[in-house]
């Protein structure tokens, strides 16, 4: 059974998206301030034609990727089966993600303050060769998810002993 992520997740990736914007705009707010102090005067009209239509692609970028959030959601699944933890994503080129549980070695939680706001959590993968995430679980059913994931690790130990 494909689980989706928890709703929450949206949030987090609206607010990642607009301190992307709010970046961006100081970003080239700064390289507007020293082009108008800085840069002989015969060439500030070029640069600014060039850093306008920069800026204006840059926030153009943002904006749609804020309007495909809910269209990105519908393609983020997961799924636990007996021998892999299976991951699909992406809307544009989509991925599919096989990590076999007999190479897992580690198995964390992270969270920054986002995740954390919306009580979320990210859990990490971590084989001999890759590391795969699974971001915005929510933090009781990453818990579960890792203690699940670590009792596999364990017996596939025991086995080789």
């Amino acid at each position: 059974m494909q689980n989706k992520l928890p709703n929450e997740i949206k949030k987090v990736w609206l607010a990642e998206n607009i301190l992307e914007v709010i970046g961006t705009m100081i970003g080239f707010g700064i390289v507007y301030f020293v082009l108008i102090t800085f840069v002989a005067k015969n060439l500030v009209n070029l640069f600014l034609m060039i850093w306008a239509i920069l800026f204006a692609l840059v926030i153009v970028f943002d904006i749609v990727q804020i309007l495909l959030i809910p269209y990105v959601y519908n393609f983020w699944t997961y799924q636990i089966t007996g021998e892999y933890v299976v991951l699909h994503k992406g809307y544009i080129f989509r991925k599919q993600i096989t990590v076999p549980l007999a190479r897992l070695q580690t198995v964390t939680l992270e969270a920054g303050p986002l995740l954390r706001w919306q009580h979320l959590t990210e859990l990490h993968l971590h084989t001999a060769s890759s590391s795969e995430k699974i971001s915005g679980l929510k933090l009781e059913d990453a818990k579960l998810f890792r203690k699940q994931l670590l009792n596999i690790i364990q017996k596939a130990g025991d086995k080789h002993d």
